[in-house]
């Protein structure tokens, strides 16, 4: 394959990887102004997509170096960019709030954060759910200065690429959960990543240049030579947070380090310690799922909450089974913490927040994870109390399409089963059967015939996770008995159950 091809291909799979990921409503775009986001905000133009720009800096020490290109390419491109600041006055309040949401005083750490911060609430007060990100481009096209002395640059991004996920893409990924946005980055798309690092040395990297292949690609579709051949700035130094920090630190006579861990609340970050959360559990397939994306991010999940309703209707809770999600604790190897409630609306929530009290003072958490992917109701009331108690809530699924998180449980080889059936074309049949490719595929043609949520989210089924890659020994159904209602409503009363070793 030619030089030209190889643009032609990258072109098609960064195409294909935006399609997968945006959303039908309107998203927006972390922008810098930079290559990589200006890549992303042209090609999604070029698809007729509807989405934003979103730039955060700091006011008050000149003229940021990326609001300049971010405003540039912007206005060169007819692309609407939304800005959001800061004065140095409201500059250490951000600081507490992001070093402890990033659980890190790095002044690296910390500089890179504040402007992605600011953006994030930007696209939260703009009603954006969804916000992409040029993440990875940099590792997969020798984006750094280090790899001139790397003889193989295609190991060294691989290993790049695999450290990010406890490191860049946790702090990215925590920052936008907190403000109730789905993370996508198009540049980390399996297919894509493995065409990147196949290519070959000089369409990356030569004496003067790196991303060379990007960067042509970039001139192919319209953005000007002084934006396509921009080096790299960092967004500590690009959005002037850096020089925001280091003036801070002068005035309080530290260094940066000093005096951002000075500004952390005491017992909120242990450097380079790992972030303690409780995990909101129910059993199913959406908490268990999020449990598990938030420890591949790095995070330690000290400990389950399971509020078990009395009304089989409540409006937050799955009625899940006390000695199955004991047993489910065990496997995972995580202690679990047990509150009951009447389920009476709205008032089901006190139990919830005295449960998280006690995990707060019992294990010392300093956020909570909830599995929500599009319920509102469940989401907002569950952050209202991690407020109330200064929790940040992640939500690792928010806005996954709902095909997309089948596919990932299946492919990751979650293994789970429907406990209760309440939707057209679900009858008996579908009880106590795990859940494969195929049934992922029955379930889709039913969407289309019926209309319904595959995810289930809508009440149409209740899940129950019998094993799961995090779990130490797998959950057996050893007996149990089908109750239907009538031909689509039914439940799966589970009699008798054992923990068994893992094959």
């Amino acid at each position: 394959m030619g030089n030209t091809q190889k643009q032609k291909e990258l072109l098609r799979l960064l195409e294909a990887s935006i399609k997968k990921n945006a959303p039908a409503q309107e998203f927006g775009i972390l922008f810098s102004g930079g290559l990589d986001s200006a890549l992303l905000a042209l090609l999604c133009k070029k698809l007729n997509l509807k989405f934003k720009l979103f730039f955060g800096y700091l006011e008050g020490l000149g003229n940021p170096k990326d609001l300049e290109f971010a405003e540039s390419t912007a206005k060169h491109s007819n692309l609407k960019l939304e800005t959001a600041s800061i004065s140095m006055e409201e500059l250490p309040s951000l600081l507490r709030e992001t070093i402890q949401l990033i659980n890190s005083a790095s002044p690296v750490q910390v500089g890179v954060a504040l402007p992605l911060m600011l953006a994030c609430k930007k696209a939260k007060q703009s009603k954006v759910k969804t916000v992409f990100t040029g993440m990875g481009a940099d590792e997969l096209f020798c984006g750094y200065a280090k790899f001139k002395d790397k003889k193989d640059i295609a190991r060294f991004s691989y290993e790049l690429i695999q450290a990010l996920s406890q490191k860049d893409l946790a702090r990215d990924q925590a920052i936008a959960s907190f403000n109730g946005l789905a993370l996508k980055t198009p540049f980390l798309n399996a297919s894509l990543t493995k065409f990147a690092l196949s290519l070959p040395k000089e369409l990356k990297l030569d004496a003067n240049r790196n991303k060379i292949i990007l960067r042509e690609l970039a001139l192919s579709i319209g953005l000007p030579k002084e934006l396509a051949e921009r080096k790299k700035v960092a967004a500590q130094y690009g959005s002037n947070f850096d020089k925001g920090i280091e003036k801070l630190a002068k005035q309080a006579k530290k260094s940066k380090t000093d005096y951002l861990s000075a500004l952390a609340k005491p017992g909120t970050i242990n450097l380079p310690g790992i972030k303690k959360i409780a995990a909101l559990f129910s059993g199913g397939k959406d908490s268990c799922l999020a449990l598990w994306k938030m420890q591949q991010q790095g995070f330690s999940i000290a400990c389950l909450v399971s509020i078990i309703p009395e009304n089989p209707d409540s409006f937050m809770y799955h009625k899940p089974s006390k000695k199955v999600l004991k047993m489910q604790s065990e496997a995972l190897g995580i202690p679990l913490l047990i509150g009951t409630t009447k389920g009476e609306k709205e008032k089901e929530l006190k139990e919830l927040k005295i449960a998280l009290v006690e995990a707060k003072e019992k294990f010392g958490i300093v956020g909570v994870v909830c599995g929500a992917l599009y319920s509102e109701y469940q989401r907002k009331r569950v952050d209202a109390i991690c407020k109330d108690l200064d929790l940040p809530l992640f939500s690792p699924l928010w806005h996954m399409g709902q095909l997309e998180e089948l596919l990932e449980l299946v492919n990751s080889s979650f293994l789970f089963i429907f406990t209760k059936v309440a939707g057209l074309g679900l009858g008996e049949e579908w009880l106590g059967k795990p859940i494969t490719h195929a049934e992922v595929i029955a379930l889709q043609a039913l969407n289309k015939k019926q209309g319904f949520n595959v995810a289930g989210e809508g009440g149409e089924y209740e899940s129950l996770v019998l094993d799961a890659p995090n779990f130490k020994k797998r959950i057996n159904v050893k007996k149990s008995e089908k109750k239907m209602e009538n031909e689509f409503t039914g439940c799966l009363e589970i009699k008798e159950v054992s923990l068994e070793p893992k094959n």
